[in-house]
């Protein structure tokens, strides 16, 4: 069964839980787990004992620290690109954690490398990715989960409208904290008091009980027992714990500036948007118009309070730097302005910490005027497209092609939205 049918069956979501779940998939992407958390429709701990039963394998939540020697027999360039961490080893076995426990391709290869017997466990998709960017120093896209900001629901939303008021969610100095925090994978743990059914399952003894809770046992696989993963219970701050260092870190590699794409006549445009079959060709799409008008190209995501990297091109621009982008909508700047009129903006970015390390990210100085608009869907912000002529130079305020483009782009999202539903 799919994991949307088997949390209905389970009764953790109802059926317009799912629906909204879905949309929010189309537009911000992601697995449907990782929606479904982030618009807080399901806690993290169910999501991930699903998870081991949809694939017949033990399941982990929570914050993890891997064991260094596990990490020490694998290349990280590889666990980041196959989407796998070592979490625990013995003598004979390892166990790793992964999105798919099904690629016995990839854990075959492991096994024969490491020379021992490979355990998957299987965690949420947002899980990894912040293992990923603290021990593999991986680039992924920064999400509202990343900073403990649960995105606002569709009846959420309603009320701030009826109220006409958005409630801050946290301070200009709680959110530039958290926000550095996820871009190396989210807050520290201390080794002795995170979780562990993940060692469990490479241990011949039964798990321990952690916090108090006890762990369960799913069906066994492959004639061996295997034990799903318990929840965390996040303890209360704790002096900094230095992490024993991992022996063999990631090689940085030269990041080569990315390729220039051809630009798109506007007509082009228009007739691209109408085939997109998802969302990362919409944002090819629009970027490659954008870049035939503009030295630099952006579109961000809008996820309540907070603004994230999506996709990026033009003069300086990588996509690396570009997924990590944050910038909080607490206080007032020109973001918010745009978030709050939904209306496109033509003029000087407004100079503050959030916009400076945005410009610093970009490779450059505060342009003389940019451009934003605001994109929609069904009514809702999902995404800012920005534009501008580089360091210094002035943008031409001629946006009318945007804004018919940007009312393609919602006609494109309804489209998928419609085609997901229907499957």
């Amino acid at each position: 069964m799919r994991l949307g049918e088997l949390l209905l069956e389970e009764r953790l979501i109802s059926p317009d839980a799912l629906e909204e779940a879905l949309e929010s998939q189309v537009v911000h992407g992601g697995r449907l787990g990782t929606n479904l958390v982030e618009l807080g429709l399901v806690k993290e701990q169910d999501l991930a004992r699903v998870l081991g039963r949809q694939h017949n394998v033990a399941s982990a939540s929570g914050e993890m620290v891997p064991d260094p020697r596990a990490l020490e027999l694998v290349d990280l360039n590889e666990a980041d690109e196959k989407d796998y961490l070592p979490m625990r080893m013995d003598a004979t076995r390892l166990s790793v954690a992964v999105l798919n426990p099904h690629d016995i391709g990839t854990l075959d290869a492991l096994a024969f490398k490491t020379g021992k017997r490979v355990v998957p466990v299987v965690i949420p998709e947002f899980r990894m990715n912040q293992l990923q960017r603290r021990y593999c120093k991986a680039f992924r896209a920064m999400r509202a989960i990343d900073m403990n900001v649960i995105r606002p629901t569709r009846k959420q939303q309603e009320e701030e409208k009826a109220a006409e008021k958005v409630a801050d969610l946290m301070s200009e100095e709680e959110f530039q904290s958290l926000y550095a925090q996820a871009l190396t994978g989210g807050a520290e743990a201390e080794a002795e008091q995170v979780l562990d059914l993940v060692e469990a399952v490479v241990e011949e003894e039964p798990a321990p009980v952690v916090q108090g809770y006890e762990p369960e046992v799913v069906p066994p696989v492959h004639e061996e027992p295997v034990v799903e993963g318990t929840p965390i219970v996040v303890p209360p701050p704790v002096p900094e714990v230095v992490l024993p260092r991992v022996a063999k870190p990631r090689v940085a590699v030269p990041v080569a500036p990315e390729p220039p794409s051809t630009p798109l006549t506007f007509a082009e445009a228009q007739a691209e948007l109408s085939r997109s079959s998802d969302r990362e060709q919409v944002a090819t799409t629009v970027l490659r118009f954008a870049v035939g008008k503009w030295r630099r190209s952006l579109l961000l995501s809008v996820q309540g309070n907070l603004v994230t990297g999506w996709r990026g091109m033009g003069k300086g621009v990588r996509e690396a730097a570009v997924k990590r982008i944050g910038i909080g909508l607490q206080g007032p700047s020109t973001f918010r302005l745009v978030r709050d009129t939904r209306s496109h903006y033509v003029g000087p970015v407004k100079r503050d910490a959030a916009s400076g390390l945005f410009y610093k990210l970009l490779g450059g100085d505060y342009p003389t005027t940019a451009v934003i608009l605001p994109l929609l869907v069904r009514g809702k912000l999902v995404h800012l497209l920005y534009v501008d002529n580089g360091p210094g130079q002035l943008t031409p305020p001629d946006v009318g092609e945007l804004l018919i483009l940007s009312q393609s782009v919602g006609r494109s999202y309804e489209a998928m939205i419609r085609q997901r539903k229907s499957a």
